[in-house]
């Protein structure tokens, strides 16, 4: 009887040994993460108690709806919010051109025009999503932005634009993104609108009240 409790012992040592094991090794695979962007990019002040980093697909629908619940968090605590634009195109599969419309914005953004493209892709993604011609498409809604259109068609081309759309999207990756929107409100996770507004202005409200502010 004694061999047998024992054995059961030794077995559920084995399994908070291994689970331990397995923790560890996943904390080593994510790799650390900062919120960063370019400054066009980003909103608020750069000190702000609150940090809001989304990560974002242009075709995607749930985050052209995201769009609203956003702004209007982002309105309620104007001053206290410091937010982070990331690009994380679900592509090829299942939104084929999102890759196409980040790097897009990512050139007009490098215009100055970054949030009137955001809008106006989001605004449009029916349209352009379905179009026989997404990337002239896309061109044209960044000129109709304001951007410039020589530039901006140069800037489609280099690679640079490419590779600033597929850093976010290997930091979304390491961050163990599965779906769009996400958002981390100082580094904790919020999948979703409904989860990001709700939950969210639990967390917000909290750290402000922590923080006295």
């Amino acid at each position: 009887m004694t061999s047998s409790l024992e054995r059961r012992l030794w077995g559920a040592a084995i399994i908070v040994i291994a689970a331990a094991v397995s923790v560890l090794s996943v904390r080593r695979i994510v790799k650390p993460t900062n919120e960063a962007a370019p400054a066009y990019r980003q909103k608020g002040p750069a000190d702000a108690p609150i940090v809001i980093a989304e990560f974002s697909d242009f075709e995607c629908p749930a985050c052209r709806a995201a769009e609203p619940g956003l702004k209007n968090m982002l309105s309620i605590y104007d001053g206290k919010v410091h937010f982070l634009f990331k690009h994380f195109p679900l592509t090829p599969r299942p939104h084929p051109f999102a890759r196409q419309a980040a790097i897009t914005a990512e050139c007009a953004g490098r215009q100055g025009k970054f949030w009137e493209a955001h809008d106006l892709f989001y605004a449009n993604q029916a349209d352009w999503s379905e179009s026989k011609d997404p990337k002239g498409d896309l061109i044209k809604l960044a000129i109709q932005a304001g951007a410039a259109e020589a530039p901006l068609r140069a800037c489609v081309e280099d690679p640079s634009a490419a590779a600033s759309v597929d850093a976010d999207k290997s930091e979304g990756n390491n961050r163990w993104i599965g779906s769009t929107p996400t958002f981390f409100i100082n580094q904790r996770r919020f999948a979703g609108s409904q989860t990001f507004v709700n939950a969210g202005t639990i967390w917000i409200d909290k750290i402000l009240r922590t923080q006295g502010k």
